[in-house]
């Protein structure tokens, strides 16, 4: 049943998590985001050989997925909760291509 839904979320691509959702890609827990504006991202990002081309929207970092539980419960995010399309980097420590969830 839970990945009946699942795969109808993905389908209709908005994913809930909490009292956000995803008009599209992953739903996303970050420690922390910001963009390839601000000098310090950019260093990092070189720092991990990521290029910032073609990037854009956010950059979470320190970031873990949200994941509905078997009683469809999910897990709530304390920092900040990001929808990004873009590639993971190093399980998730970086993450690219992100915009702010939508509160619902």
């Amino acid at each position: 049943m839970l990945s009946q839904i699942l795969i109808a979320s993905a389908i209709f691509l908005r994913v809930v998590a909490s009292d956000y959702y995803c008009d599209s890609g992953e739903a996303v827990c970050c420690t922390n985001t910001t963009t390839t504006s601000v000098k310090a991202s950019r260093d990092i990002l070189a720092a991990y050989s990521i290029s910032d081309s073609g990037l854009s929207g956010l950059i979470g970092y320190g970031c873990s997925a949200i994941v509905a539980a078997s009683d469809g419960s999910v897990s709530g995010c304390t920092n900040e909760t990001v929808c990004c399309t873009g590639p993971q980097y190093y399980d998730g420590q970086i993450t690219v291509n992100c915009t702010a969830a939508v509160s619902v």
